[in-house]
């Protein structure tokens, strides 16, 4: 096993996004249970607004941006959605305002996109591959590093892949919404 970052090690966490030219994630959970969104996601759920603070994320994205640098998210999107992201959709209309390239695939309830993974990992820089390691309840735990040269060229595959069957997501939102007036 490689380097290890705890969840609560937020100041190696920070390293992480200091990549000098891209970061790339595959998000594939339905459900996330970040102990910092669980008051906002609660206010959601309750018809009130989220009002999580993401500043933090949308500046760092927006510098990223601003040096030339790309930030790149593909979100597996089970649909119908779940509670959690119901929640997480408008709040990633504010990172791609920040500069964010997030894209959507969108699957049906009960089937899985072909030769997407079904387990989350970030790629910094086409060569750091930091394997996300969660709890069945969706709560991060801790993140391993995968440096072996044959796992980096499979998660540039993935990659590839995934961004192959993605859309960006202004383009789902519209095409959504259009499917949901008709």
């Amino acid at each position: 096993m490689g380097r290890v970052i705890e969840a609560d090690d937020w100041d190696a966490w920070l390293k992480l996004f200091e990549f000098r030219h891209s970061a790339y994630r595959l998000e594939t959970l339905q459900t996330y249970a970040e102990p910092e969104e669980a008051e906002a996601v609660a206010r959601f759920l309750a018809g009130e607004e989220a009002r999580l603070d993401s500043s933090w994320w949308e500046s760092m994205i927006r510098r990223q941006r601003a040096a030339g640098r790309t930030a790149t998210r593909v979100r597996v999107l089970v649909e119908p959605f779940s509670d959690y992201s119901r929640f997480e959709l408008p709040i990633y209309t504010k990172f791609v305002e920040a500069g964010e390239d997030i894209r959507i695939i969108p699957t049906p309830a009960g089937s899985w996109p072909e030769g997407i993974p079904r387990r989350d990992y970030w790629l910094f820089d086409d060569r750091d591959i930091w394997d996300m390691r969660y709890t069945d309840a969706g709560t991060f735990v801790r993140a391993v590093l995968l440096d072996d040269p044959a796992a980096i060229a499979e998660h540039l595959r993935l990659r590839d892949i995934a961004l192959g069957q993605a859309v960006p997501l202004n383009d789902y939102l519209s095409a959504r919404a259009q499917r949901q007036t008709r």
